[in-house]
């Protein structure tokens, strides 16, 4: 999506339901001088904005840019990022997590069509055809309704955005924190604040934080969820080939400096070697094994990590 927005030189069009503040603010970022308009349509609906889904912000973010211009329609649920000559097609929301800018990142789709393909241009027509400005009567109109929504249903999030900073890690870097992994079911359900050590808990509240699961779901269920959401994880992905041949605790260490060096995570190499064994043992127990007294870490038979 980057690429494609350095690579414009008239007009940007981007369209999505969910659109974060500092995920436009990355796009605009990109923008080339050569280009002239940049388009962007969102949903806006109240409820997004109460839930955390899309910002108001993004109407100062895209008034200030040069060309800039943002749209409403209520009934949009496409995402669409174009420049004139291609199009990526998909899934994808101008969010962290659907751009890969978060971890754990959703798994998205976006497909490069070209300008001429079929239909395309007339769609993108009648949806800048169909969407109304935004204005900051509109604006202060949503973000009034909002409010309304926030104190009725204090406890609404949408799981699929992700919390975002201005300054957003490398969606590599996300290790888990929780030195109990067999106590996060325990804290999913609302219980462990009065059993487990503070620091423990809070560090399975900020892992849940992240891998976000549904609400509901039953303890296969949810565990099933926490081991296909590590199967993603960059970092563990790597451990697992490493782990083929057997992992030593010191290879191990000196794996996680290099990935940790520079970054924004505040935790001391060993630390997190001593989380990430428990976590595998305890999420994938037919395919790790730890070995005693050397405190190896062994893959046992295939795991399908990639």
């Amino acid at each position: 999506m980057l690429e494609l927005i350095r690579g414009a030189t008239g007009r940007i069009v981007i369209a999505a339901p969910y659109i974060k503040l500092p995920s436009i603010r990355r796009a605009l970022s990109e923008v080339p001088p050569t280009v002239t308009e940049c388009i962007c349509v969102t949903r806006w609906l109240p409820e997004d904005i109460a839930a955390g889904a899309c910002d108001l912000e993004i109407f100062d973010e895209l008034a200030s840019a040069p060309g800039g211009q943002l749209l409403v329609h209520p009934h949009l649920h496409a995402k669409y990022y174009a420049d004139g000559v291609r199009a990526l097609v998909g899934s994808a929301n101008l969010t962290a997590r659907g751009l890969g800018w978060h971890t754990p990142s959703n798994i998205e789709l976006l497909v490069s069509l070209p300008q001429e393909f079929p239909g395309l241009l007339d769609w993108e027509s009648m949806l800048l055809r169909s969407a109304v400005p935004a204005t900051e009567e509109l604006r202060n109109q949503i973000r009034k309704r909002a409010d309304e929504l926030r104190r009725a249903y204090p406890a609404q999030n949408v799981p699929d955005v992700g919390d975002e900073a201005e300054d957003e890690p490398d969606a590599s870097l996300w290790i888990p924190r929780c030195p109990a992994p067999e106590r996060l079911w325990g804290v999913y359900r609302g219980r462990g604040a009065d059993t487990m050590v503070s620091s423990a808990y809070e560090a399975a509240r900020a892992d849940l934080a992240a891998l976000a699961p549904p609400q509901g779901l039953t303890e296969n269920l949810f565990t099933a969820y926490i081991a296909g959401i590590l199967r993603q994880m960059p970092i563990l992905v790597e451990i697992d080939k490493l782990a083929a041949a057997g992992l030593t605790d010191g290879k191990a260490h000196d794996f996680l400096a290099d990935q940790l060096e520079g970054t924004l995570e505040e935790i001391e190499p060993g630390q997190a070697w001593r989380v990430i064994k428990r976590w595998l043992v305890h999420f994938f127990p037919d395919a790790y094994r730890l070995e005693t007294g050397q405190e190896v870490l062994v893959k046992g038979r295939e795991l399908p990590l990639r």
